[in-house]
This record gives C-alpha cells, sequence and structure tokens, in this order.
C-alpha cells in the first residue's frame, strides 16, 4: 500500500476498447508487429516523464496502466477499481487515437464516481481533436495539446492545490496549451505557447516507475505491457518533431507544424540519452530502443551520441530506428563503439514510386540494399525491415510483388537469419493530423471517420476490416484484408522454404491466417444478415465466434516470437533492484514527504550543466520564431 493515501495526479492508461473481455470482436494483424496485444495496453512514455517532473517538483503521482490490469486479471471489477481511487486530480492519455473509445469510457466512469475531481487529457491524438473533446464530452474538463506536457500540467496542478480544487477562470487562462470550460460552460483555447526549444527538461531514465513501485507496493500499476515480466524491453527518446513528412504518420514535419506548433525539432543532449540507457540497463535485462532517429540531428550529434554509448559499459542489445538507410560511416562509428547493435528500417515499399508517394522519396530499394550489406560487413546484429500494405498508390500487385521482393532479398543475402523482414497492414487507423488525414483525396483516401465519436463506433465494429477509418482508393477494404492475409502465406512459406522458420512455427502461422479468413468471411455473413435487424441480434450472433476470434487477434499473419529479441537476465540486475528496493524503502521510512519518485540521474545532469529548473527558463517557446519567415527546419 502506498505511503500516500491521496496522491495528487494519478494518471491512467485505458486500453483500446473499454470492454474488450466481454465484447466478441477480431482485432485481426493490428499488433503483429508491436509488443503489446491488439488493446493497445503498451502507454506512451509521456506518462512516465509527466509523473517524474511532477514529483520532481513536489506533487505525487500514481501511474496505473489500466489495459495491462484488465488483461492481468480478467475478473478485475474495473468499477471498483474506479470508485476506490482518490485523487486531487485525474490524467488520461489520448496520444493514439484507437484508445478513443477506451479513454472516454473510462473518463465517464470517473467523473460518475468522482464529480468533484477534474479529469484531463492529453497526447497527439488530444492535441488534433482538442475542441471536438471539450464540446461532446463533458467528463472531460481540460485537454492538454502539443508534445510537451510536463510543465502546462504541473501549472495546472499548481492551480489546484492552491485553489483547494476550485480554480478560477483567471488561473486556468494563465495555463499555456489547454483547452477547457471556462464557469459559464464556454470553451476556451489558451494559445500553445509553450513548445521547448529541447528535449532536456524530461526524465527517461525510468526512475518514476521503479521508485513508484516500491514506494506504491505495486508492481503491476505500471508494467508496460503484457508481456514484459517475462520478455523486458526498455526505449527512449532521442527528439520531440520530425524533419520528414511521410503523409501517414501523425508524427510529420508538417503534423508536428500545423497541429502541435512545433516548427523545429527539439533533440535531447546526446550524453543525457546515454545516462538514461546507462541506469536503464542497471534495472531492466531486455534490449534497448532508440526511436525517432537520431540521425536527424547531424554529425556532431551522432559522434557524441555514439560515443557516449560506447563509455558506459552497454550489455544489452541496442537498436536503432532510423528513417534513412545509414551509410558506411554510421556503421564504422557503431562498430567502433559497441557490441550488439540493430538498426530499423521501415521502407514501406520495395517500388520507389510508391515509396516516393508515401513522403520517403529521399532513399531507393538500391540504397536499402546497400546499407543492409555494410550493416552486416560492420558486424550489425540484425537488419530489420518492414513494409506496409494501404499506403498511397499501392494496389493489391503491388502488395504482391514487394513479397516477392522480400523473397529475392533474402536470396541475395544468402538467407541470412540477422535479416527480419516483415510486411503489415496500416491498421487500424490513418494517423488523425496527418498530411494524408488532413487531405485524404489528394493522397487517395476516403475517410470513414473524422470526428472523436466516429472513431469511437468504428472501435467496437466486429473486426479489423469494419474498424478501420479510411479506405484507399487503390486498395479497397476486402481487397486491402484478402492482400493482407495472402501475403502472410507467402512470405510464411517464403520463410519455411528457406529455412528462416522451422517447420512447426510455419505450420503455426499458415493454420491461423487460414482460420482468420475463414473467421472474417463469418463475421462478413452476420454483418450482411438483414435478419439480424437489431444491434442485440448481431451481438448474439456473433457471440458464438468470440472464442475464435479473440484467437486469431495476436500474431496473426506472422509469428511474434520471430520478432523477439534476447534477454540477458544478470545477477547484476537483480543486485541492483535489491539495492533499489532496500535504499528506496528506508528513505520512504525516515523521509517520506522527501523522497519524492524523480531522477538523480537527470538531476545531476542539470547541476552539471549549470542549467536553471524548467520555471526559470525564458519562455521555452518559439515566440519570436513563429514570427519570422525563415524555414523551420
Amino acid at each position: 500500500m502506498s505511503i500516500y493515501t491521496k496522491p495528487d495526479l494519478v494518471l491512467i492508461h485505458a486500453p483500446a476498447i473499454y470492454d474488450f473481455r466481454k465484447k466478441p470482436q477480431m482485432f485481426g494483424p493490428v499488433s503483429d508487429l508491436v509488443p503489446s496485444t491488439p488493446i493497445f495496453e503498451i502507454y506512451p512514455l509521456g506518462l512516465t516523464t509527466i509523473g517524474e517532473y511532477l514529483e520532481r517538483n513536489g506533487h505525487t503521482v500514481r501511474l496505473f496502466n489500466l489495459g495491462y490490469l484488465m488483461l492481468h486479471n480478467e475478473k478485475m471489477d474495473v468499477e471498483k477499481f474506479i470508485r476506490n481511487l482518490s485523487a486531487k486530480a485525474f490524467g488520461l492519455d489520448l496520444h493514439w487515437m484507437p484508445h478513443s473509445h477506451g479513454v472516454i469510457e473510462i473518463a465517464r466512469l470517473l467523473k460518475k464516481y468522482h464529480p468533484n475531481t477534474p479529469i484531463m487529457l492529453g497526447g497527439l491524438s488530444s492535441s488534433v481533436f482538442h475542441e471536438d473533446l471539450i464540446t461532446n464530452y463533458p467528463e472531460i474538463d481540460f485537454v492538454f495539446r502539443g508534445d510537451s506536457t510536463e510543465e502546462p500540467v504541473r501549472q495546472l496542478m499548481e492551480i489546484i492545490r492552491n485553489s483547494n480544487g476550485k480554480p478560477s477562470n483567471e488561473s486556468l487562462a494563465s495555463v499555456p496549451n489547454m483547452t477547457w470550460r471556462d464557469s459559464t460552460g464556454t470553451m476556451i483555447v489558451n494559445e500553445l505557447s509553450f513548445v521547448p526549444p529541447d528535449f532536456n527538461a524530461p526524465s527517461l531514465d525510468f526512475s518514476f516507475n521503479m521508485k513508484t513501485v516500491i514506494r506504491d507496493r505495486d508492481l503491476f500499476g505500471v508494467v508496460p505491457y503484457k508481456q514484459w515480466i517475462s520478455y523486458p524491453m526498455s526505449a527512449t527518446i532521442c527528439c520531440r518533431g520530425c524533419t520528414h513528412n511521410c503523409v501517414t504518420c501523425g508524427g510529420s514535419q508538417e503534423s508536428y507544424r500545423k497541429h502541435y506548433n512545433r516548427r523545429r525539432v527539439a533533440y535531447r543532449d546526446p550524453e543525457l540519452i546515454a545516462r538514461d540507457i546507462a541506469h536503464a540497463q542497471k534495472y531492466i535485462p531486455g534490449a534497448i530502443f532508440v526511436l525517432n532517429d537520431f540521425m536527424q540531428a547531424g554529425d556532431d550529434y551522432i559522434r557524441i551520441f555514439i560515443e557516449s554509448l560506447g563509455k558506459i559499459d552497454l550489455h544489452a542489445s541496442i537498436g536503432f530506428e532510423v528513417f534513412t538507410p545509414p551509410d558506411e560511416k554510421l556503421y564504422e562509428l557503431l562498430a567502433a563503439n559497441l557490441k550488439d547493435w540493430t538498426i530499423e528500417v521501415s521502407a514501406e515499399s520495395h517500388d520507389d514510386e510508391v515509396r516516393k508517394l508515401f513522403g520517403k522519396g529521399h532513399y531507393t530499394t538500391a540504397d536499402v540494399e546497400k546499407s543492409i550489406k555494410q550493416a552486416f560487413d560492420y558486424g550489425a546484429t540484425r537488419f530489420d525491415l518492414y513494409y506496409l500494405i494501404g499506403i498511397p498508390g499501392q494496389n493489391a500487385q503491388s502488395v504482391l510483388d514487394n513479397v516477392d521482393y522480400i523473397g529475392d532479398l533474402y536470396e541475395k543475402f544468402d538467407y541470412d537469419k540477422r535479416l527480419i523482414s516483415n510486411i503489415a497492414a496500416m491498421t487500424p487507423f490513418l494517423d488523425p493530423g496527418s498530411i494524408a488525414y488532413d487531405n485524404p483525396e489528394a493522397h487517395g483516401y476516403k475517410l470513414r471517420a473524422t470526428t472523436v465519436e466516429e472513431h469511437r463506433e468504428l472501435l467496437v465494429q466486429p473486426s479489423w476490416k469494419y474498424i478501420m477509418n479510411y479506405e484507399s482508393i487503390h486498395l479497397p477494404p476486402d481487397e486491402l484484408v484478402d492482400v493482407t492475409y495472402e501475403a502472410g502465406l507467402r512470405l510464411n512459406e517464403m520463410k519455411r522454404k528457406s529455412g528462416l522458420i522451422d517447420n512447426a512455427t510455419a505450420d503455426a502461422v499458415h493454420d491461423r491466417i487460414e482460420e482468420a479468413k475463414v473467421s472474417m468471411a463469418r463475421v462478413d455473413a452476420v454483418m450482411r444478415d438483414i435478419s439480424l435487424d437489431t444491434p442485440e441480434k448481431r451481438e448474439e450472433k456473433l457471440g458464438n465466434l468470440r472464442r475464435e476470434m479473440e484467437e486469431l487477434s495476436e500474431s496473426t499473419i506472422c509469428e511474434k516470437t520471430e520478432l523477439r529479441w534476447p534477454v540477458n537476465f544478470r545477477v547484476a540486475n537483480l543486485w541492483e533492484c535489491i539495492k533499489l528496493w532496500a535504499v528506496e524503502n528506508t528513505r520512504n521510512i525516515l523521509m517520506p514527504s522527501k523522497n519524492p519518485a524523480a531522477s538523480k540521474v537527470h538531476e545531476q545532469w542539470r547541476e552539471e550543466q549549470g542549467l536553471p529548473s524548467i520555471q526559470e527558463m525564458p519562455s521555452q517557446h518559439d515566440r519570436e520564431e513563429r514570427s519570422k519567415d525563415d524555414k523551420p527546419y
């Protein structure tokens, strides 16, 4: 039990669909290539950075991964859990639109049992739909916009605390990036002015997660995803913002400019990232991922970052997400400093013209092949290469040609098992806020949903074909589903014949895909049956298919274990966890009010740099830059 009976802020990550344990649904291959299940229980790092930042500034915070808790305990009484919570405010993330159903339902439960406690939302999707959320959902009191809400949330929490939960209109009007209703019910949109020029204020070393586990006697509340305890991984992010314009991505350069008011990428100090990783690997034995492509920051940043990693005795596997296939210069640097490293590229299509329509015309398939060879020549542990189904300009034949190309690529590299390549459908949603979502016709799409409620209605449809929020003029929904399964079958058979996967794995994938096709046909028959003229009749009929639908919603078109990284459990990890447990328990007993779940690593780095606290920094946004006509990146 926590030493704090009532935290200031409770942060909750809702499952994608609140009643997923009861409602029959066939999610399909929506999470085949990510660690989480189809309810997307993995929560964004922003929840932990907000929690740590508030703890560092005098507020107590609890984090509950409700999606994981519901998976972990099928009999969990969610309403009872919500009713027993107590806090000065509740926060929910709507970072990804697939959570829109679960988020609103949990917000309604929170407001039902805690009518006088304010509820706030944040995340990229919240930013896109901030006015919709405040206008149409009275259970939501505040919506934060932008990619950096740690400080605005702190300001709101200070106001709530100082006003005994009854803030004035004047005080709320001073909080940047916030959309809210005043005392008359009128929507107020405060200026989106807090846009930090760097990404150094938050902590990313997992101190908050680990220390709250000890303090609050709660291991499961902060577990990132269903399989994490047996297959732990960690991640860090090198920046907020992007220099590229992939048209279906809600985190593109144009999306950041238009929806989050970011004109320049905010990079994290490379030496600070290395410290974050060094701290995380002391306790977490799995692989570490560096997200958002550090190569965007330029040669000096790249060199300092990789050399800093080389100094921290990195014993875990480390993977780098990159948006451009690296050249020999980077591989030489990686080989000189690291022992176990991987490159991850999402090339989207083997066809250079299709990739250009997607917004990645800055490299060719030949460039990818050259980069793979160089990576292997310099000792890369893996090269992960991913392709998408449903992107602009792509038809069914293009998808199947892409699968054939993957086979040719494996043959070219003599079926080297260090090359991991897969293809998956772009599901369930085209990102709200992306270039293609904002201008669908220009990129060959028709939208099925343009509001929060329309997205929520799609999410409770019975199969992934009906859940998707877009239709491609080149690849209509029926074709997209069919070619996704066909691509999965062809790729699976190619990997079997070449020895990349064993017969047992190949048989299991083949059987799942064939069963999924049959199940999809059964769902389609129910949806077309005009005799099922009420939702209740349709639900009853679909309920008979529930078990097979659930079984076919994970590892559908590939075996998820194929993508797993090695987990190197070390005695040193256990010893460090024991030491942390002993130290934090002692501090919590002796000085509970003076032992926040905050990062000592981050605090030490700021002191060494001679940096002021974030409250002392001048404005932290590009107010002057926004008035200039210069190029933003």
